[in-house]
């Protein structure tokens, strides 16, 4: 099961938000005083961003993610620069992953991270995208969860002081057990296809790269029966022996 993100995980820090507020204030005032009264219509129907994201934090904390979105997609449209737009993009992400829309959050996570190289949010760039990534419906293909396994191993190296490091690991564990999974069903298909070079090799595949998942007793099982096909009966047996120590008592 996917861990559920909470509020915390997600508020950001944007401590300049207010007086950035102030300077498009007085920004405005500045216009409105050098004869640029078309600004004057607009003074109403345009929040200021940083009144915009404080109400949609308000409304993330008490769960009403619909209109924390609208807030923020509103904030958004006005084309926020720097960290506010940062910040803005990953509370939209992780608003529509609560309102069960993980493609939405999944492009929006992508967004950061393709085009914020160095940002310090990075790491729940990362993680809120392999979230989202994993809780596609009717359910992820191979490659998307490849790609949040990849995600959460880059967290997981790149940054591990993170608040999300721990969360990253045990989250990857049981992404690459799934994996493993897919990898032993292509070995089976392969072995019904009477094809044991590729049962062979997609099982040593996985017993080279998921060596602590449940599929490497399957996969040593196959390997036994492929050699067995292919003549080679000292590896089978050795292959054997292999499996029967890797089985606990």
């Amino acid at each position: 099961m996917i861990h559920e993100l909470s509020f915390e995980e997600v508020r950001t820090r944007m401590t300049l938000r207010r007086s950035a507020s102030r300077l498009v204030a007085l920004a405005l005032l500045a216009g409105l005083a050098t004869g640029c009264t078309p600004f004057a219509k607009n003074l109403r129907s345009a929040p200021p961003e940083g009144t915009l994201y404080d109400e949609s934090m308000e409304l993330i904390q008490s769960r009403q993610h619909e209109a924390a979105a609208a807030r923020l997609a509103e904030l958004l449209r006005s084309n926020p620069q720097g960290r506010q737009r940062i910040e803005a993009t990953l509370a939209l992400a992780y608003s529509q992953l609560q309102l069960d829309r993980p493609k939405e959050a999944a492009q929006l996570a992508t967004q950061v991270i393709e085009e914020n190289a160095g940002t310090e949010r990075m790491d729940y760039a990362l993680y809120l995208r392999a979230n989202a990534l994993l809780a596609l419906r009717p359910a992820p293909s191979a490659a998307q969860v490849r790609q949040a396994a990849e995600d959460l191993e880059r967290l997981r190296q790149g940054y591990p002081d993170s608040q999300y490091a721990e969360r990253a690991k045990e989250t990857l564990a049981k992404v690459e057990e799934r994996l493993a999974d897919n990898e032993l069903q292509a070995a089976r298909l392969h072995w019904q296809r009477n094809q044991p070079v590729a049962v062979v090799n997609r099982c040593r595949y996985i017993i080279e790269r998921y060596p602590d998942s449940a599929a490497v007793g399957g996969a040593l099982e196959m390997m036994v029966g492929a050699y067995r096909q292919l003549g080679l009966n000292e590896l089978a047996d050795s292959t054997r022996a292999i499996r029967k120590g890797s089985v606990p008592p």
